[in-house]
């Protein structure tokens, strides 16, 4: 029997990742599937209702979707967005809770938002104990409104990149879901080095098969060579 000729390897071309099946293009289309592109959120949390109207007007000067909350209930209430956000929160909030219980509050309901304390009474302790919690920066009220712009943005720049990447996760989780049992094996030990002639010997089938698993396997991906399906294994866990 005469076996068809594969090349051992798919070519390692430089990656475009910007084509449809690709990296980039696994986030594009989620984002189309899921939600406008570019859309956000600044969530402010504040019980001064005088700083909250500031905020307000501040931020939607600046071009940002703005949310207002006067009382810890009434932020959970209203649930986490679905669209990249950030927090402005204030640390004296004169209800039952501090800003940084809401801040430990939310990392107990798994709640990802990038948070900024803006807050007029503070201390050493006040700001350790934010950081410590994970707050991403911290502004003493009366703030600066060029600096809030900029630690608004640092935070939505974060939020943004989460939010990237769990799209290109949900997307690779589809495309690995089309790959066979057979195929996720041979995927598994690319990645670990193996060539194709030793996956071929650890598996106990030609070459051949290999290589055509592979190539398989690699278009379902959208993998153009081997370190995109190795970046694609390792983000998918197939490595194991």
């Amino acid at each position: 029997m005469v076996h068809p000729i594969v090349p051992d390897s798919l070519p390692d071309a430089t990656p475009d990742l910007a084509r449809p099946d690709g990296l980039a293009g696994i986030v594009k289309q989620e984002e189309k599937n899921r939600k406008p592109h570019g859309e956000h959120l600044v969530v402010v949390l504040d019980d001064d209702r005088t700083i909250l109207v500031g905020l307000e007007r501040l931020l939607t000067a600046h071009g940002y979707c703005v949310r207002l909350h006067a009382a810890p209930d009434e932020f959970f209430q209203a649930g986490l967005p679905t669209v990249p956000a950030c927090l402005l929160l204030d640390n004296q909030l004169g209800h039952s809770m501090t800003g940084v219980q809401v801040h430990a509050e939310m990392q107990q309901r798994n709640w990802f938002m990038p948070t900024v304390f803006v807050t007029a009474h503070w201390d050493v302790h006040t700001v350790v104990d934010a950081m410590r919690a994970g707050a991403d920066d911290f502004l003493a009220k009366p703030y600066n409104p060029t600096e809030l712009v900029e630690a608004v943005e640092r935070a939505l720049d974060r939020a943004r990149t989460r939010s990237r990447d769990h799209l290109l996760d949900a997307g690779i989780r589809t495309k690995v879901a089309t790959l066979t049992p057979r195929e996720r094996e041979i995927v598994r030990l690319v990645v670990t080095g193996l060539i194709n002639k030793e996956i071929a010997d650890h598996l106990d089938i030609a070459v051949v098969t290999v290589k055509l698993h592979r190539g398989r396997a690699m278009r379902k991906l959208g993998a153009g060579n081997s370190a995109e399906l190795a970046h694609i294994a390792m983000r998918a866990d197939l490595s194991r």
